[in-house]
């Protein structure tokens, strides 16, 4: 189920939604990451206007006394070590947190610069604003950026903490309900495939989430009640016509019975015992549709015991024996024993004796009959050297009623296949046509494979 999960639609739905929540994730973590730089970027640069702003205002008040006193002082946020001021003019320059005095000119808004902050170090990154004062000085404030580096850095691994857990919890969450769709979806195909295979007692599990997929599970059942509600009817129907007709088609062959015994020999004797052999095939095609009906019904009682396929096997072999001698065919039996299944011996008496009826019927001069196990399967196979099937007709074969072209010459109701196949179902196994090896022309002839569980 995984495979398939991992190469159908769903599996695209279901990478779709994850790239498209890692992609918004994405994008708003690099726009959370922008804003924030904007707002350091603006908070940083009113610091450094503060600063210049209180310096100022104390060169206004005490000249360049004042602002030497002032800065000396270590007032306001000129103790902050990332801030960093240099009064150049006459004289050497008065440096806080620097080496020398940065390049930048005069302007309304700090400039980035490079910061020497101690002799022989590694240039760094700043803003700074210069300021020319009245007697020549020039006042230069900035700050240190290089602290929103390793921002970047502890805001790389947020991002990385993130797009793991996003992933791991988007993957997670796409797969399940990847998961959860098709594992809705393949139990209503399931449902559907039984549906079409005859079981009409399939019905999708009852699951009510108030979704679309419980709606379709709705109608999928009531479509397969319908369904079994017609089957069902249209069976009953069969049966009971089948049941109807025993009465006048038994009155009807002893009428003729009767007509039969009173002319003497002549044309007439002979078309009643025409009249007479379609009578008992009709008599025979309406008891097989009736046990058909009550095998579908299920009011055949469970008769089902412990007994030996082999057994049956040589059994039926011994009784179609004559049968095959007039037809000059060869029967063979290989029924190793025993071979034990909990089954219902008249039932399957019957599927076999009908297989090598249909055999002796339309196959070769040769049946042969195998009993054997297969692991938990008892398996009976009748294999013949005939013509065989073509492969597209064999299911058509099994269809009731159903005759092939070069069946419709023989005496017959299309139902001995079917009524083979009803029994194994019975049985909880399966009957199946294939080819078998030896058939005419070397094209193969017809093996009729009746398996149901072993004992």
């Amino acid at each position: 189920m995984l495979r398939r999960l991992f190469t159908s639609t769903v599996a695209r739905l279901v990478a779709a939604i994850f790239v498209l929540q890692l992609a918004s994730g994405a994008v708003a973590l690099a726009l959370l990451h922008s804003q924030m730089l904007q707002v350091i970027a603006s908070d940083r640069t009113r610091q450094i206007l503060d600063v210049r702003d209180d310096l100022l205002a104390a060169y206004y008040e005490g000249g360049r006394e004042g602002l030497t006193e002032f800065i000396a002082a270590r007032r306001g946020s000129t103790v902050d070590p990332l801030i960093f001021v240099a009064v150049s003019g006459s004289g050497p320059p008065q440096l806080v947190h620097l080496a020398q005095v940065p390049a930048v000119s005069a302007g309304p808004r700090p400039a980035p610069v490079a910061v020497v902050p101690a002799p022989g170090a590694e240039p760094l990154d700043g803003l700074a604003i210069a300021t020319d004062l009245s007697d020549g000085t020039r006042l230069v404030v900035g700050a240190l950026t290089a602290p929103d580096r390793r921002f970047d850095l502890a805001f790389a691994e947020a991002i990385t903490v993130t797009v793991l857990l996003t992933i791991g919890l988007a993957l997670g969450g796409a797969l399940f309900v990847g998961f959860m769709i098709s594992r809705r979806t393949h139990a209503i195909a399931a449902t559907a495939q039984a549906l079409a295979a005859g079981d009409f007692a399939a019905r999708v599990h009852n699951e009510d989430h108030g979704d679309g997929f419980d709606h379709l599970r709705q109608q999928m059942n009531f479509m397969a009640e319908r369904i079994d509600r017609l089957v069902r009817e249209l069976q009953s129907m069969a049966g009971a016509l089948a049941h109807d007709l025993r009465s006048p088609v038994a009155r009807l062959t002893a009428s003729i019975e009767t007509a039969h015994a009173a002319v003497p020999e002549g044309p007439a004797a002979e078309a009643l015992q025409l009249a007479l052999s379609d009578a008992a095939a009709l008599e025979t095609m309406i008891a097989t549709a009736l046990e058909l009906a009550r095998l579908d019904s299920g009011t055949i009682g469970d008769r089902r015991t412990r007994l030996d396929l082999a057994e049956i096997a040589v059994d039926l072999i011994e009784l179609y024996e004559p049968l095959a001698e007039q037809t000059r065919t060869t029967l063979a039996v290989a029924a190793p024993r025993p071979v034990m299944a909990l089954a219902d011996r008249e039932l399957v008496s019957r599927a076999v004796a009908n297989l090598i009826d249909n055999a002796l019927k339309y196959g070769g001069d040769h049946i042969a009959l195998a009993v054997r196990r297969e692991g938990p399967w008892a398996v009976i196979e009748v294999a013949d050297n005939g013509p065989g099937i073509a492969e597209s007709d064999r299911a058509r074969a099994m269809d009731r009623f159903s005759r092939l072209d070069n069946a419709r010459t023989r005496p017959g109701a299309g139902l001995g296949l079917a009524m083979v196949s009803a029994v194994a179902q019975l049985h909880g196994g399966t009957f199946e046509l294939a080819q078998a090896s030896g058939g005419e022309g070397g094209a193969g002839g017809l093996l009729a494979r009746f398996r149901i569980p072993g004992a």
